[in-house]
């Protein structure tokens, strides 16, 4: 674990901000959606400590990963859970206490906020919108099975181009510079964020364990110690 240290990305120009577990309180709904899911294919409910594994990462990644789970049976629960979410789950999720007044003072300073979720895009703009967040948000970047754009690295890549953040790091005295930093509360941010050489920090009031725990990353134990460590 790596010491928090005050502004130490207060100069970084655009801040990727991961949703369900840093943003938004969506645990509860998710879990509840996943009970249905197991129960309504006929699938064993893992413990309460594997379903929240499952929360952030994308769940066939879960399902086949963690439960050993065929294609075919883990994109039946992710159907079955994906059906009762919608319809029940979704707009469940609250904002963490601090986190709207966080993003509206990084925009007032003049810095570019954008969502990176594995969450669909379009269920992360739904609710957002109904959170009343949506509009600060430079961009709400998510996965899109369409269009074949699945898993953080892929994402955090998408919101990258859409905003212009790809370009050449060096400035003209040559000093290579930061274009983005990943907020987030699991092992997968960070992971798809260094395919883009970018940097992380990681959350402590979301939902990640001892995988994340072990790593020696930036960590915010608090929601103002990340914005101290955003805006110095």
């Amino acid at each position: 674990m790596t010491a928090l240290a005050t502004g130490r990305f207060a100069d970084v120009p655009l801040v990727l901000l991961d949703l369900d577990g840093t943003i938004v309180d969506s645990g509860p709904g998710i879990l509840e959606a996943l009970s249905h899911a197991f129960a309504r294919c006929g699938e064993p409910l893992p413990p309460p400590a594997v379903l929240r594994t499952f929360i952030g990462p994308p769940l066939e990644d879960s399902f086949c990963g963690t439960l050993g789970l065929g294609r075919e049976r883990a994109e039946q629960l992710r159907i079955a859970y994906s059906a009762y979410y919608q319809q029940h789950g979704l707009l469940s999720a609250v904002p963490y206490p601090g986190m709207p007044e966080l993003i509206g003072a990084l925009v007032a300073e003049g810095r570019t906020v954008a969502v990176a979720t594995n969450k669909p895009e379009t269920s992360a703009r739904t609710l957002l919108a109904h959170q009343g967040l949506a509009d600060a948000f430079a961009l709400i970047g998510g996965t899109d099975r369409a269009a074949g754009r699945e898993g953080k690295a892929a994402v955090i890549g998408s919101v990258l181009e859409r905003l212009g953040a790809t370009a050449d790091r060096r400035t003209p005295s040559g000093i290579d510079v930061v274009p983005a930093v990943m907020i987030g509360d699991r092992l997968h941010d960070a992971e798809g964020a260094a395919e883009h050489a970018l940097p992380t920090v990681l959350v402590d009031w979301g939902y990640g364990g001892v995988v994340e725990r072990a790593v020696d990353l930036p960590r915010a134990h608090s929601v103002e110690a990340l914005g101290a460590m955003l805006r110095g």
